[in-house]
């Protein structure tokens, strides 16, 4: 009987990883250079959304891994 963590996720789950990737680079990218413009509200805006897509990210594995 195989272990659950040995299950695959299949493409669409390595779709959803890498395009929340992206999005989380693009985020870090503008939230340094935020920081480096000292725009202390669009720091923390940032590193809100990059918790947010990070979530969503997380919801959509269960969800890939629960209806496979």
């Amino acid at each position: 009987m195989p272990k659950d963590t040995e299950k695959s996720l299949g493409g669409p789950a390595a779709i959803l990883l890498f395009i929340g990737g992206v999005f989380t680079v693009i985020l870090f990218y503008f939230m340094f250079q935020f920081a480096e413009q000292e725009n202390l509200f669009m720091v923390i805006l940032t590193a809100l959304l990059i918790g947010i897509i990070s979530m969503g990210v997380a919801k959509g594995l269960v969800y890939f891994y629960k209806h496979k």
